[in-house]
């Protein structure tokens, strides 16, 4: 199965554990702290299943090799003009220690 399949999958599951949570178990008393152990369950389901299902994930791998602060660029624009960036010392590069 492709990634964003399961991704789908998963939210889809959560969302039905979540309903099935809160309408069916939810309203037995000795089920209630379990039911609400579940839909925090079927939340995280939701929300990790989402964001492998749009590759939010494979963005957090990616490194970039400029500078996310300055663009790129260098320089960045303050209130008294043009200064160098004070995170890749003008370089544009980011640093070695990410």
């Amino acid at each position: 199965m492709e990634r964003e399949t399961k991704g789908i999958l998963s939210a889809i599951v959560g969302s039905v554990l979540f309903v099935l949570s809160l309408f069916v178990v939810m309203p037995i008393e000795s089920l209630y702290l379990h039911s609400l152990t579940l839909m925090f369950v079927a939340v995280v389901m939701i929300g990790i299943g989402t964001a492998i299902a749009k590759g939010f994930d494979r963005s957090l791998d990616i490194r970039s090799s400029s500078c996310y602060y300055c663009d790129g660029k260098g320089t960045i624009e303050t209130d008294n003009g043009i200064e160098t960036c004070p995170r890749c010392g003008g370089t544009g590069e980011s640093p070695d220690d990410e």
